[in-house]
């Protein structure tokens, strides 16, 4: 009587996609000592984007159902956002723009960045956001690049800063700005043993009479 011939064995799923993905994740870590992560991220993306395209049925489905016409001005838009991406030149090729969303982290100690307290008329302090009084507006910038004159015109800090306060005052007429200080905030990361970073010092860069009209 013969044996039965045994089944090949199999690994499972949960096994070869562990495998697949590990194998990935050492491509991505090698890729990305070897290029910049900004630019490598973008290509992760751009191949997860190309597979969807080629092997994904909705993606499929919705290209396969535009005219001809629509598929070339998609191709050329899709074309431009990857070309745009590795310009690393967001002011001369926007809206076809790098991404980077945290491409790399600031080392310096303390962390710096510039604000605008306002005084109002009864003294009240208070912070003016470019994101809460412009909602429609993403400042791309920090301020302390608006003084830049390679990027921006002469006193475009001030403009700002009187912009904000007209803003803030068209919502609070009872309470109206009387001048803008831009601060410079200071936080140590490393504070020693009798320091607290909970407070951030505060330097005066320059104070913009908003009342005068100045």
């Amino acid at each position: 009587m013969s044996t039965p011939a045994r089944a090949p064995s199999r690994l499972h799923p949960a096994i070869v996609f562990a495998i697949i993905g590990l194998c990935i994740v050492a491509i991505m870590l090698m890729v990305s000592y070897a290029v910049p992560l900004k630019l490598a991220g973008q290509a992760y993306l751009l191949i997860v984007i190309l597979l969807a395209f080629r092997y994904w049925p909705p993606m499929i489905r919705w290209v396969a159902s535009m005219p001809v016409v629509h598929r070339v001005v998609f191709g050329v838009l899709i074309g431009c956002m990857i070309l745009g991406h590795y310009t690393l030149n967001g002011r001369t090729y926007f809206p076809y723009v790098v991404w980077e969303i945290f491409p790399f982290a600031h080392e310096n100690d303390p962390v710096t960045c510039r604000e605008f307290i306002a005084t109002t008329a009864s003294g009240n302090k208070v912070r003016l956001l470019v994101e809460q009084l412009f909602p429609s507006i993403v400042q791309i910038d920090p301020l302390d690049a608006l003084d830049n004159p390679k990027l921006y015109p002469p006193d475009t800090t001030e403009h700002l800063a009187r912009a904000l306060a007209k803003a803030y005052n068209e919502q609070h007429a009872d309470d109206p700005v009387q001048r803008v200080d831009l601060m410079l905030m200071a936080v140590k990361l490393h504070p020693s043993a009798n320091e607290s970073r909970a407070q951030p010092s505060c330097e005066l860069l320059k104070r913009y009479d908003i009342s005068s009209g100045q």
